[in-house]
């Protein structure tokens, strides 16, 4: 079964604009609290940005279940990278 809804022309437009209105609200607010951590991020950083102890994610990386780097004796983080790992975990 489909229902169909005739709206005004006024109506629609008003419509596409709210929708448009929230869908870059939802971008502007993604961005904004994504801009207060940054791109690379160090061990603590991350797990602080995960919400996770330290401990859980040095035995993630054990498990080799969260993505990282080790460069040089250090280990970074990429931000999009955890955002995807936790997307699909």
């Amino acid at each position: 079964m489909q229902a169909e809804i005739n709206l005004s022309p006024e109506l629609e437009d008003a419509l596409k604009v709210a929708i448009s209105t929230a869908a870059q609200k939802i971008v502007d607010d993604s961005k904004s609290k994504n801009d207060k951590w940054p791109m690379y991020m160090n061990k603590g950083t991350a797990a602080k940005y995960l919400g996770i102890s330290y401990n859980t994610l040095s035995t993630w990386m054990d498990e080799e279940k969260v993505p990282y780097k080790h460069i040089a004796g250090s280990y970074r983080f990429n931000r999009n990278d955890l955002d995807k790992f936790m997307a699909t975990n």
